[in-house]
């Protein structure tokens, strides 16, 4: 049975210092108590009339293939480009970032200037760090030693108002979830069920630490009701668990700079803004009496945070198998995870057309520089060899067979993750638009019907001047009038007045 907080609609207007006249003023949700406010109907994820629910995915998974892998040999371990073309090459590259950033720097190349970086180093990114790598020292705080945040509490528990643990049905603690992750800065949020078959996005292994601290597996404990963590562990309980799926926008416009510093500030600043949306989500489920688990280091979390934000609906797969596609958000918006113990009502997968889109669009791969993304008329089930020299016999490990999907090829792609980093493939992507303007949800809800008009579409918005912005004109960013973060906050909002529901 739910037990509802005892405090009522009047009395926490007086609690607020609004009395009894306030009361009248604000009376018009028929609400019982705060819990009604919160689970009502206002909450709930209201999407385009186009976004259609499916019970599966519109990427093909086998789940008997999928199996569990080590994050430490993904590209988002800190060793795998390394080991992979040995050290000497590997100081090599680190170099040659560092002195293309210094060049740079000297000759004001526009969105890679002093000003852009000192950004950069205030967006929270520290993409300075490689240095630390060939052990020079450093002065600036250490991003990737800050306090583990697996299990922070930062809430008293109910016991401590003298009350029990909140209950409510999944779908009233879905609904209550969503609306208080967007008022503490979740952009949209999609919720799944740990099952057997889900928990194997959950990593064997966290990324290699560094700066001296341990490695640490990722396991399960039967009879214990609440995680925690050893010296060479993370533990879950071996009980239902569920995982809050949740999305950060991130500038459109700066990720329209192109391979630039300017650019990687609008991916750098999602790190800053998840820490405290986390530390915040993790401290409301702590005061509701549950445990939220969360990333132990900023950047890296448990489990494949793009595969469950595909799995519970938040967006669809792309061409590029490391970047999905939202509806509300297109292609420049950042992914992470949350696992807890609140029952969660399930939100299922989408069909907007998107990933039917990227099988003609091909314009990523067109524009990759290092071509690492395929230029396949179909997706593959299994993961691709790299072609990048000396890298062609090397296993695959950092993608894992089971999805049909467009392998990304990962070496090739890595070799531009150094200074001034890349990511031309999402700034240019056809759905990295501004979508105030009304024909952009008639083109997008065309493309979930109907992949007859993609070509023109395609053309569209080139013509249109989306896409990758002209080197001269990056300087231009410091110049324009844009939303506070870079984004428009209003998107998925449709009470109070902010937009019109489709």
């Amino acid at each position: 049975m739910k037990k509802h907080s005892t405090v009522s609609r009047r009395d926490f207007m007086k609690i607020i210092g609004l009395g009894a006249a306030g009361v009248g003023a604000v009376a018009a949700p028929a609400f019982t108590d705060l819990d009604d406010a919160m689970a009502s109907k206002s909450a709930g994820f209201q999407r385009s009339w186009y976004v259609k629910e499916k019970d599966m995915p519109t990427v093909e998974i086998d789940w008997p293939k999928i199996q569990r892998m080590d994050n430490r040999k993904t590209f988002h371990g800190n060793t795998t480009w390394l080991d992979l073309i040995g050290k000497e090459k590997y100081d090599d590259w680190l170099a040659k970032g560092t002195q293309i950033q210094r060049d740079n720097i000297a000759n004001n190349v526009p969105g890679n200037t002093l000003k852009d970086v000192a950004l950069l180093s205030a967006s929270g990114a520290y993409l300075h760090e490689p240095t630390r790598f060939i052990q020079q020292p450093i002065s600036w705080p250490n991003p990737w030693a800050a306090p583990p945040i697996y299990m922070w509490q930062g809430a008293p528990l109910p016991e401590y108002f003298g009350a029990a643990k909140y209950e409510g049905t999944p779908l009233e603690n879905s609904r209550m979830m969503r609306s208080a992750l967007r008022f503490l800065g979740a952009s949209q949020v999609g919720f799944s069920v740990l099952d057997e078959n889900t928990k194997k996005l959950i990593f064997t292994r966290h990324c290699r630490p560094i700066d001296g601290l341990a490695e640490k597996y990722i396991q399960y404990e039967s009879g214990i009701a609440k995680g925690y963590e050893t010296n060479t562990a993370y533990i879950l309980p071996d009980k239902q668990l569920y995982v809050i799926s949740i999305a950060l926008q991130m500038s459109k416009e700066l990720f329209r700079q192109g391979h630039s510093i300017l650019r990687t500030c609008g991916n750098g600043s999602r790190y800053y803004h998840w820490a405290g949306v986390q530390n915040r989500a993790q401290a409301l489920l702590n005061g509701l009496g549950y445990t939220g688990y969360g990333y132990p280091i900023r950047h890296w979390g448990l489990m494949s945070a793009e595969a469950d934000a595909v799995l519970s609906g938040m967006s669809e797969m792309s061409r590029n198998s490391n970047v999905t596609i939202s509806p509300e958000f297109g292609s420049v918006a950042g992914y992470f995870t949350l696992i807890t113990d609140l029952p969660l009502e399930p939100t299922k997968p989408i069909d907007a057309g998107m990933f039917r889109f990227c099988h003609t669009c091909k314009k990523c791969a067109q524009s990759c520089p290092v071509e690492a993304i395929s230029f396949d008329d179909e997706p593959t089930w299994e993961p691709n060899y790299s072609t990048l020299s000396g890298c062609e016999t090397a296993p695959p490990t950092w993608s894992i067979p089971g999805k049909k999907t467009f392998y990304r090829d990962e070496p090739r792609c890595f070799t531009k993750w150094q200074y001034p980093f890349c990511a031309i493939c999402m700034g240019g992507c056809t759905f990295n638009i501004n979508d105030v303007a009304g024909v952009h949800e008639l083109v997008k809800a065309t493309l979930s019907n109907t992949s007859l008009l993609n070509g023109f579409f395609w053309r569209a918005d080139s013509f249109y001047g989306f896409g990758t912005t002209e080197d001269a004109a990056k300087g231009d960013w410091w110049d324009k009038s844009l939303p506070t973060y870079g984004y428009d906050t209003s998107v998925g909002a449709f009470d109070g007045g902010y937009r019109r529901a489709k």
